[in-house]
């Protein structure tokens, strides 16, 4: 096959001055729509709170783990602007794609901790549940950067039912595992109930010192209301159960990497916990391009602006 590549004839032919000509109104639509797109999703990635706010806390961003754990330029976003029930945030809350770590190809999904510290919000499994099926389909590993603080209680209503519901993206882990798809997590924050779950239905799990995941116990129970509703004695006695673990809050480190062994691995810094997802990432086997390339690549003979000469803004006219 390399000698038919290396000496197939050019195909395809320079823009006509005329065409450009005519088609110039054609190319400010196009750049007027990328505009817009670029500011909603510009919009979407500054939604909740600062980088700053959230960095004075002494945590990273969603965009700041991205940014240190892929490998420069290869991170392709998905389903940014994805909003099926358009919640009041703008966003489903989580971030995904595709991108390579340490020069293997995964699926990337995190929670955005800037927006109400990464909750749960409706048409989130939805949009959980379009990525995991992309790990399926490509039969690449799918990489988790955990950091949810529960779910978002008023419209709980909205994601916790239905077969696609929220429960739903746990159970697909568990395919992704019996097709040897490894699920890689790296655990941020404190993560109780749908949190705490996406945390431990993982492969791997890597923590950081001051991540805790509570799928039980007091944390969640406390919350609860066995008589059916609240008065001041019942409100009395969650205050103290909860004064009686704000110290050690269920499901930290000293339980799921000492005890239960949940956590593989646990890290002072929080790119600790990223480089800890590298070092997995070098562990699984992966093709060098040499495998299957016949030619070295190449920048493309004609200039990508003329696209917009070409491809026309309405559809019917073509």
């Amino acid at each position: 096959m390399r000698p038919y590549f290396q000496k197939m004839d050019d195909f395809g032919k320079e823009v006509k001055p005329s065409r450009i000509e005519r088609a110039t109104p054609n190319r400010e639509q196009l750049a007027t729509v990328e505009a817009d797109i670029a500011a909603q999703v510009a919009q979407v990635q500054q939604a909740g709170f600062s980088t700053e706010q959230i960095n004075k806390r002494g945590i990273m961003t969603i965009w700041q783990r991205l940014d240190y754990l892929v490998d420069p330029g290869t991170f392709l976003p998905l389903h940014t602007l994805y909003n099926p029930l358009d919640n009041e945030e703008g966003t489903t809350n989580v971030i995904d794609g595709l991108g390579r770590i340490e020069g293997r190809w995964a699926v990337i999904i995190g929670f955005d901790n800037k927006v109400m510290a990464g909750a749960w919000l409706p048409g989130q499994s939805e949009n959980i549940l379009r990525v995991t099926d992309l790990a399926k389909r490509l039969n690449v590993p799918l990489v988790w950067l955990v950091n949810c603080s529960g779910a978002k209680l008023p419209e709980q209503e909205k994601f916790y039912a239905s077969r696609r519901g929220a429960g739903t993206p746990f159970y697909r882990h568990a395919e992704l595992e019996q097709l040897g798809i490894p699920i890689l997590a790296g655990i941020y924050g404190t993560n109780p109930a749908g949190g705490g779950y996406q945390g431990i239905s993982p492969t791997i799990l890597i923590a950081h010192k001051d991540a805790n995941i509570a799928v039980g116990g007091a944390g969640i129970v406390s919350g609860m209301a066995p008589k059916g509703g609240f008065d001041t004695a019942a409100l009395e006695e969650i205050i103290a159960k909860t004064r009686e673990f704000s110290d050690s809050p269920p499901g930290t480190v000293a339980t799921h990497f000492d005890h239960t062994g949940f956590f593989s691995e646990v890290h002072d810094d929080e790119t600790g916990v990223l480089d800890g997802i590298k070092d997995y990432m070098r562990g699984i086997p992966a093709y060098a391009p040499k495998f299957f390339r016949v030619a070295e690549p190449a920048e493309p003979r004609f200039a990508a602006e003329e696209l917009y000469y070409l491809l026309p803004y309405n559809q019917k006219d073509v």
